[in-house]
């Protein structure tokens, strides 16, 4: 398996110029076969004899292929349908009182900020916004600024979906553990496109996608939880196979690992299908995943700033910034700028909450006649 083999085995990109892998990305071909062949080999009739049982086998090879891709332990994964699963075991298993506060920035996901607002209305937390600037020093004063005695938690992205900004997570990290606070690192937009590293890093919590830089399935992610930070969310969701042992009169005994935060019956399909793409990328190797996305995003960025009119909104050096460019174009909204490329075969998002700005993301199946259809387009709105 070659980078250039993605490409080839991902039908869509051979039709469009493919910039929405931070969304959704296109599935490779032996990804989808695989998950669909787990899938009638479920549904064929779970309750056979081997079946049940070879599924979990898969799954569970899956947990081990994630633990691996981040330097973490398998206890130490959820496995869930997306980023958002996570961060909400974090947000639902704090015992919370009127006045604490929690720690965001002010470019998250809608994922990251709703989970939290519905805790303004029932709990009567506050929330703090540390606003995103490409001065990490300023930004990370203004953080212990807004650190205090009720800071519970901090949830944070580790790149920043608006404008593809690498945060310095591990300062971050360090500066709210001095406070004693633990803090989550919302990874939708790393995870697969950047190193990420859970003993590098230190975060107490990471929630990620499958479905984004991985190329897995729809419905995959998960979520890291430190092991020692287990036994400090309290499960808010539980269920049948959350359990190590119970009884029939209200005795319960948890599993001590991050599988207590699963439960029930699971499309093991989809996960097995994480654990094929995920086997691709090894084969590759992450170095070779990582180089590509940076080199191709950096000669894109420069190939961007030629366009007349148009504000590049992402850090020009790469080391601050990942596979996601964000801009701005003129006086069009995102909208027309994404009809316009669309028409063109060229596939980008627009950011919600903001009239003007698209946000391109960059994967190893994309080329040099992906940019150039890109930059051509958009230099045909002038």
């Amino acid at each position: 398996m070659q980078l250039s083999d993605v490409r080839r085995l991902t039908p869509i990109t051979q039709e469009y110029a493919y910039f929405q892998s931070s969304g959704f990305s296109p599935k490779m071909e032996p990804v989808i076969e695989e998950t669909n062949r787990w899938a009638q080999f479920q549904n064929a009739g779970g309750a056979a004899p081997g079946i049940h049982e070879k599924m979990l086998e898969g799954f569970e090879a899956t947990r081990e292929k994630v633990a691996q891709s981040m330097n973490a332990d398998a206890d130490e994964i959820v496995l869930g349908e997306n980023t958002t699963i996570g961060i909400n075991i974090v947000a639902n298993g704090i015992n919370w009182q009127a006045g604490d506060n929690v720690i965001l920035s002010d470019k998250e996901h809608p994922g990251n900020r709703i989970t939290w607002y519905s805790h303004v209305h029932r709990y009567g937390i506050e929330l703090r916004f540390l606003e995103v600037v490409h001065d990490e020093e300023q930004m990370l004063e203004q953080f212990e600024r807004l650190l205090d005695g009720r800071t519970r938690v901090v949830s944070i992205s580790h790149v920043c979906r608006r404008t593809g900004q690498r945060l310095p997570a591990r300062a971050l990290v360090d500066i709210a553990h001095e406070r004693g606070v633990p803090i989550l690192l919302d990874g939708a937009q790393a995870y697969g496109a950047i190193p990420v590293d859970m003993r590098a890093l230190d975060c107490d919590f990471y929630a990620f996608s499958g479905h984004k830089y991985i190329m897995a399935p729809q419905g995959t992610g998960g979520f890291y939880v430190r092991r020692d930070m287990i036994p400090w969310v309290q499960p808010s969701w539980i269920g049948s196979h959350s359990q190590k042992d119970f009884d029939l009169v209200g005795g319960l005994t948890l599993l001590d690992e991050a599988k207590r935060f699963e439960f029930g019956t699971r499309n093991l399909a989809d996960q097995i299908g994480f654990g094929k793409a995920l086997d691709f990328w090894t084969e590759i190797g992450w170095e070779n995943v990582f180089s590509y996305i940076a080199g191709y995003t950096d000669r894109l960025k420069a190939a961007l700033q030629e366009v007349p009119s148009l504000k590049l909104h992402t850090p020009p050096a790469y080391g601050k910034s990942s596979g996601i460019v964000t801009f701005s174009l003129g006086s069009y909204t995102s909208a027309e700028i994404q009809e316009h490329l669309k028409e063109r075969k060229v596939l980008v998002a627009p950011l919600e909450l903001d009239g003007s700005m698209i946000r391109v993301s960059t994967h190893v199946f994309n080329n040099e006649e992906d940019s150039e259809r890109l930059v051509s387009g958009l230099r045909a709105m002038n």
